[in-house]
């Protein structure tokens, strides 16, 4: 077998958005490889992502190409089974449109043409129309004509998207045959959900109730005529509503939000809704996936997915870094498991009493499974090739915890040859509500190929432990969550590397701030690198897309009214104290954690002098330079961590 290498990361296939037919006999999914650049000099096509879909008979006789194109996504089958939507843009296409072809083959037909392209969409019950949320023929004049940008909302930008379109989205209605859409929707907030009833006569629509209410991230239900017109208001949009689902009987609602409302470190909870109540069903546990990795592309639905007979509901259900498809009774509220497991589910669709989902572990990428009868089978085997030419090291989890503290759950990664000098990469991960487990990460069996033991653990603040874990930290950065992180590396080295070995620290996001926030606290790293991070909670507050509602629920406070508070919290503040050589790592277009706070903590080091640090800018990179960058800068910034790591055993 061969040894990991940093360009092996493009020998992998990331199957995404999984579909049943309705009759449970297909299934239609994502496909997205790695293409590798074309041309030189001014005709040069950089690396880039194609994504088509693929039709697997769920018997497991065989599986072939849906589509041939680059960009396709989002596959939806008709209700009668007998069509497959999916977004895509081909020839001319400037943004997503809706597409149209028979399940049984032939061309693909445009069913838009729209200025600003498709966001979603869903079938009507009668298999001749669609509904979708558009923008219509609105265009960004400002970018296209550098005109100066007028803002007047707080939410005006958003990670990966730059700045938040002007106009209001809406939904509209196509028939099959029909060249123009029509309009139903008046909503003043951008609705981001839409579903029918069963009968077909209204959707149901998840919007906020004005511009301000979406700008604190609120999303309530709203129900709007089929034909048009006023929309009445059913939930309030402090509930933070998603994922809504109808009964096949349509009496009830199934629907995602938080376990406590208006609480964004709650765990997500399953609510029912039925005669104008809303009552939970999930009570504390994690009723929604949050387990990391970084060999993912695309969308993984997670909806709730009801019985034919509308007694029952089937959920991913968080549990300790294990994702585990549960099945609800509405009758005797039990919670079961049809399967389990060590492994992330990370997306599943239900028909027709059949199950299929994707799954991985930490030594296997992800694959796409059946679950009939109680008997499951895997289907695909996209990444067979991949797991058998490689020697991939196998996660061992173990217990720790600080002192006076809860018991924590942690990871290792063991290399196979390990360097001399035992060292051992210890990762913190990102959110802070996420939570390490039993995902695949490229970027750990990487350093374990090199020779590092990796470590990964949950500390207070994370998920699937319920809400007082996640919750303990709030106001507290850097405190109960600092200390559980340093217990998980003492009890990694102590009991699976050598106890002398050194220590190499690394982490994204609220990772990055913890790696920041560590370096400046204690000098026991032999190095660090810092990613996407937070040094300075007064400036994140009004640079982040998310800043204002951030730092006042999770750090507790805003820069006027809580300037001491903030800044106590802020690795900048501390920044005299680094001794640990720091790499630090960011994408320029990030508007999650902005470049501003690389820029800070770099210069701060460089003007002090008490430490090495270096400065890695990504151009044209988001926040999600790891998961979903470019294919050669990914490349790029792996192989930066595993240098910083080996020029400094």
């Amino acid at each position: 077998m061969a040894k990991l290498r940093t360009d092996s990361l493009l020998e992998l296939t990331f199957l995404s958005d999984p579909q049943l037919s309705p009759d449970g006999r297909f299934l239609v999914a994502v496909s997205t490889t790695s293409e590798p650049g074309q041309g030189e000099g001014k005709s040069y096509q950089p690396p880039r992502y194609h994504s088509r879909l693929v039709r697997y008979q769920t018997d497991g006789s065989g599986h072939q190409a849906f589509t041939q194109g680059t960009s396709d996504s989002k596959p939806r089958f008709s209700p009668d089974g007998s069509k497959l939507a999916f977004l895509a843009k081909r020839g001319d296409d400037k943004q997503p449109q809706l597409y149209l072809m028979s399940f049984s083959g032939g061309e693909a037909e445009r069913l838009t043409q729209l200025k600003s392209g498709v966001l979603s969409y869903v079938w009507h019950p009668d298999s001749r129309q669609l509904a979708f949320i558009s923008r219509g023929d609105w265009e960004d004049r400002a970018a296209q004509e550098e005109r100066a940008r007028v803002i007047e909302r707080m939410h005006y930008k958003a990670d990966g998207r730059g700045f938040r379109p002007s106009e209001i989205a809406q939904v509209y209605l196509i028939s099959l045959g029909d060249k123009e859409p029509k309009r139903l929707s008046n909503f003043a907030a951008n609705p981001n959900e839409i579903v029918f009833r069963p009968d077909g006569s209204s959707l149901y629509v998840c919007a906020a109730t004005s511009l301000a209410d979406e700008d604190r991230w609120h999303s309530g239900l709203w129900q709007l005529p089929a034909t048009g017109g006023e929309a009445a208001l059913l939930i309030d949009s402090s509930q933070m509503v998603s994922d809504v689902v109808p009964s096949p009987d349509g009496a009830s609602l199934a629907l995602m939000a938080p376990a406590e409302p208006g609480n964004l470190a709650s765990p997500m909870g399953l609510w029912l809704w039925q005669d104008s109540r809303l009552s939970l069903l999930t009570g504390e546990l994690d009723a929604q996936p949050g387990i990391g990795g970084d060999s993912r592309y695309g969308d993984y639905p997670n909806r709730p997915a009801w019985s034919e007979d509308s007694r029952s509901l089937v959920i991913n259900v968080n549990r300790a870094g294990r994702s585990t498809l549960s099945r609800v009774s509405l009758a005797s509220g039990n919670i079961r498991a049809p399967h389990s497991g060590d492994r992330a589910v990370t997306a599943f669709s239900y028909a027709a009493g059949r199950l299929v989902f994707l799954a991985e572990t930490p030594s296997r990428p992800g694959e796409l499974f059946t679950l009939w009868r109680g008997h499951e089978t895997q289907l695909s085997q996209v990444n067979a090739d991949f797991v058998a030419r490689y020697r991939l090291a196998e996660a061992g989890e173990h217990a720790t915890r600080a002192e006076r503290g809860p018991r924590l759950t942690y990871w290792t990664l063991p290399p196979r040859k390990p360097r001399k000098d035992k060292a051992l990469v210890l990762q913190v991960h990102g959110g802070p509500h996420t939570n390490y487990g039993y995902g695949f990460y490229f970027e750990f069996q990487l350093l374990a190929a090199r020779g590092y033991t990796v470590t990964y653990g949950n500390p207070r603040g994370s998920t699937s432990y319920g809400s007082g874990f996640a919750q303990s930290i709030l106001g507290g950065y850097g405190t109960v969550d600092a200390a559980d992180v340093l217990a998980i590396a003492d009890s990694a080295r102590s009991n699976h590397t050598d106890p002398e070995a050194p220590i190499h620290l690394t982490g994204g996001s609220y990772g990055g701030f913890m790696t920041n926030w560590l370096i400046t606290q204690t000098a026991a790293f032999r190095s660090a690198v810092t990613q996407r991070s937070i040094c300075n909670w007064l400036s994140f507050y009004g640079t982040s897309d998310i800043g204002y509602r951030f730092s006042e629920y999770e750090v507790g406070g805003n820069p006027w009214a809580d300037t001491d508070k903030l800044w106590a919290q802020s690795p900048l503040k501390h920044v005299a104290n680094v001794t640990t050589p720091l790499l630090i790592i960011h994408s320029e277009e990030d508007h999650r954690c902005p470049i501003e706070q690389a820029e800070q903590f770099y210069i701060a080091l460089k003007r002090i002098g008490g430490a090495e640090v270096r400065f890695i800018r990504f151009p044209g990179e988001c926040h999600e330079l790891s998961r979903s960058g470019r294919p050669d800068r990914r490349l790029e910034r792996l192989e930066a961590i595993v240098g910083w790591f080996e020029s400094h055993p």
